[in-house]
């Protein structure tokens, strides 16, 4: 695999987009415009055919190198800075600064300018260490052949300009950076809102739908011998079915909050359809909203469940306090471990798991010692203990019997 040189220069190809497409494409050529003063130089003192020829091919040969270098290659602050290309950009460099001492040693100061464009290319295109060496070696140049033509102060605005270069694209390359965090967070508030809201679709429509299948089942089993109450079943499942639209349109809207109260009864009404004696002890009063939200779906959660996969007779649902912490309590005679339920695993309960863990609360499934399944969910008393601190070991699923009161 071929090696990336460390640091800078790996943010990827993609990334030459980031440097403006106008300047990229206009800048260069604007530049090249003061080699006219140079050229002309040249012309106006009576040159021969070779100083002509010289300085002509001389100027296209940079020119050339120059246009290749700004235009074709990327910048190593935004590509993937590979040896080759690095070596590839320092020989261009080099190149050009040859070519301007050698146009200045064989036809005059006036060449000078080219350091210009061999700083800018420096700045621009070299990796931030290589271009202040550079800069710093083409500043002694300078230096050196301004003493010979009294020149020596052209040092300060090549040097600067180079400077200036180095500093400017770097800046680009923040604000592009910049750039590219708010959309990477863009895109993770579109996913969280989409986990958001399939976990609320999955916690509303698995409530909702599997009262609808048992008030279905019993009107049709009502419907021969007793019609009239066949048809209130019917009747309820038409105000449950309604019930559920409302609730999906408030989870699209962003703004469904379900209450314990509410939930508590709903769970109560749904288990009594599926022949399921239920017993409901509620006996924390006065909680934070966003616990109350988040105990109600796990009663939502616990009593679907129950009347999924349990072939219980009898559920309990215990909400209480308990030292610092506030917990609700769904347990059934049924089954066991629930198949289907998947530990702490499943759809429904990694969603209740998700919404807990953001109260640094615990989810808790099991077999107690006297048969049956339990699951338990437990927040800390303090609403402000909001903060996630992730995943709590109960969320695995693996408790036992005497982990449970009873």
């Amino acid at each position: 695999m071929t090696e990336r040189v460390k640091g800078e220069g790996s943010l990827g190809s993609d990334r030459i987009s980031r440097f403006p497409r106008g300047g990229r494409l206009l800048g260069p050529l604007f530049g090249l415009i003061f080699l006219i003063y140079p050229i002309r130089a040249v012309l106006t003192s009576d040159p021969t055919p070779a100083r002509v020829s010289l300085a002509l091919s001389g100027a296209a040969l940079f020119a050339g190198v120059f246009l290749w270098l700004m235009w074709l290659q990327e910048p190593l602050w935004s590509a993937s800075a590979e040896p080759s290309e690095v070596r590839k950009h320092r020989a261009a460099i080099v190149l050009l600064a040859v070519l301007a001492i050698a146009l200045n040693l064989a036809l005059g100061s006036e060449w000078r300018v080219l350091f210009f464009h061999v700083n800018v290319a420096t700045g621009i295109m070299l990796l931030t260490r290589d271009a202040y060496v550079a800069i710093a070696g083409l500043a002694i140049i300078t230096f050196t052949l301004g003493i010979v033509s009294g020149m020596a102060w052209l040092v300060l605005p090549t040097a600067a300009i180079g400077l200036w270069a180095t500093a400017f694209v770097r800046q680009v390359a923040a604000v592009a950076e910049l750039r590219s965090a708010r959309e990477e967070l863009a895109r993770l508030a579109v996913s969280e809102e989409r986990l958001r809201f399939a976990r609320d679709l999955h916690d509303l429509l698995g409530h909702s739908l599997s009262l609808i299948t048992l008030k279905s089942e019993l009107a049709g089993r009502l419907l021969p011998a007793a019609p009239e109450k066949a048809a209130t079943e019917v009747h309820d499942i038409e105000g449950v079915a309604r019930q559920a639209l409302r609730e999906v349109r408030e989870a699209v809207a962003g703004y469904r909050q379900p209450t314990l109260v509410e939930e508590l009864a709903g769970a109560g009404e749904m288990l009594d359809a599926a022949g399921i004696s239920c017993r409901i002890e509620n006996e924390a009063s006065m909680l934070p909203n966003a616990v109350d939200a988040v105990l109600a779906w796990a009663v939502r959660e616990g009593a679907t469940n129950v009347i999924r996969h349990s072939r219980a007779g009898h559920c309990r649902i215990l909400v209480a306090r308990e030292d610092e912490e506030i917990y609700a309590e769904i347990t059934d005679d049924g089954e066991g471990s629930q198949k289907g339920n998947g530990g702490a695993s499943g759809n429904g309960l990694s969603g209740l798991a998700e919404r807990v863990a953001t109260f640094a609360g615990r989810v808790e499934t099991g077999s107690p010692s006297d048969g049956g399944f339990c699951l338990r969910v437990s927040l800390p008393a303090a609403s402000s203990a909001a903060q996630s601190k992730g995943p709590e070991p109960g969320l695995d699923g693996s408790v036992t019997g005497e982990d449970w009161p009873r």
